[in-house]
């Protein structure tokens, strides 16, 4: 049983991984906290590191870089949210063992089984103590789910995302965006966080949709998907055909040959009912506005009756006077 002080400072690294979720490549967001207790029991904070854009440099050697040879002692320790890699070249293992760090302790373990443990035993031959927190395993696992899924089911982990009116409506015909612009910025971060957007051929046709992440500062190549039910041609967009008279359930070869960690389906709302039915996500989030939309065409309506009633509620967040809802299965 870890004491509280440890459990507090594997929190820390963990929650610190949420800050660079979807800009890290094909790597997670790892975090790594260097703490001196030589002149505190609670600990005092030498360095931290995180995994850089795009993967490298990792957490760990982030985090040593920043620190003299010196400042390390026998009663300095090394809290990471991801266990260190370990290579026959150089690796996160091999740094902390050069650095002279003598305990280690580490949140979640790596879901790659050609990885998983590694780490642990190579620092556990080199005389240092490691401690592997069960309890915040979990904490890590949600942060990190796409790069979980990836790894553990061999596919990207699927976002369905739509947007609607107070009375339903996911299209109104006198106002372009139907949400706030607190949501707005909020459907940003979420584009952010993933490494592909896809929609719906209609939805390319009739509203020529960017597809990227338009916060200020911020700069990520975000794969764009479509999906169509017959072979078409889009520059810079990717092709995937699927057939919408066809149902199928919990069928996700359609997505295991793409290399993404993560995909965010965002419409229309012929394309979210599809997979939706289909059981063919893992997360459902709806933005719903305070707009009522008069004049709108019924077949831009969706009743939330049809998600209350098969999914689980998870989390439900007021933005501005918007309302965005969070289910899984």
């Amino acid at each position: 049983m870890l004491s509280t002080s440890h459990q507090n400072y594997l929190q820390s690294v963990n929650n610190l991984s949420i800050k660079n979720i979807g800009l890290t490549g094909k790597n997670p967001s790892v975090a790594c906290l260097i703490v001196d207790y030589s002149k505190s029991s609670k600990g005092i904070i030498l360095s931290y590191g995180l995994t850089s854009k795009n993967g490298r440099p990792h957490a760990e050697i982030n985090a040593l870089k920043k620190i003299s040879r010196n400042k390390i002692n026998n009663k300095t320790v090394m809290y990471i949210s991801l266990e260190p890699c370990f290579k026959k070249s150089s690796c996160c293992a091999k740094a902390i063992v050069k650095a002279g760090i003598k305990k280690v302790f580490i949140s979640s373990l790596d879901p790659n089984p050609n990885i998983k443990g590694k780490g642990i035993d190579f620092l556990k031959k080199q005389k240092i103590k490691v401690f592997h927190s069960l309890k915040s395993t979990d904490r890590f696992k949600i942060i990190n789910k796409f790069f979980y899924t990836r790894k553990t089911l061999n596919r990207p982990f699927i976002t369905l995302k739509i947007a609607i009116s107070k009375n339903g409506f996911s299209k109104s015909p006198t106002h372009k965006n139907i949400t706030s612009d607190q949501t707005q910025y909020f459907m940003h971060q979420l584009r952010l966080s993933h490494d592909a957007i896809a929609v719906g051929m209609n939805t390319v046709l009739d509203d020529k949709p960017k597809l990227t992440c338009r916060l200020q500062g911020v700069s990520k190549n975000i794969a764009k998907l479509i999906f169509s039910n017959k072979e078409i041609k889009f520059k810079n967009y990717k092709l995937i055909i699927v057939d919408y008279k066809k149902t199928v359930t919990e069928n996700f070869s359609l997505f295991k040959k793409l290399k993404t960690q993560s995909i965010l389906i965002e419409g229309g709302l012929n394309t979210f009912k599809y997979f939706l039915n289909c059981n063919l996500f893992d997360e459902v989030i709806v933005c719903q506005s305070n707009m009522t939309i008069k004049n709108a065409s019924k077949k831009y309506f969706l009743s939330m009756k049809s998600i209350t009633n098969n999914l689980i509620l998870k989390s439900s967040l007021k933005y501005g006077e918007d309302m965005i809802y969070k289910f899984t299965n």
